[in-house]
């Protein structure tokens, strides 16, 4: 039987707490292959190569 999008409930309520990463951290993920970036004095990727923005 296939739910209809209007029989569906909410996903989430008000007070849930979606979590997630801050934004703050963004400068540290590659834009290339999404590598969470540790050492930032680094002018590469370390998994892939890319250059970094600094």
């Amino acid at each position: 039987m296939t739910t209809h999008r209007d029989d569906a409930g909410p996903l989430t309520g008000p007070d849930d707490d979606l979590g997630g990463d801050p934004v703050c951290w963004l400068d540290r993920v590659c834009p290339d292959c999404g590598s969470f970036l540790t050492d930032r004095t680094a002018g590469t990727c370390p998994r892939c190569g890319a250059a970094r923005d600094r």
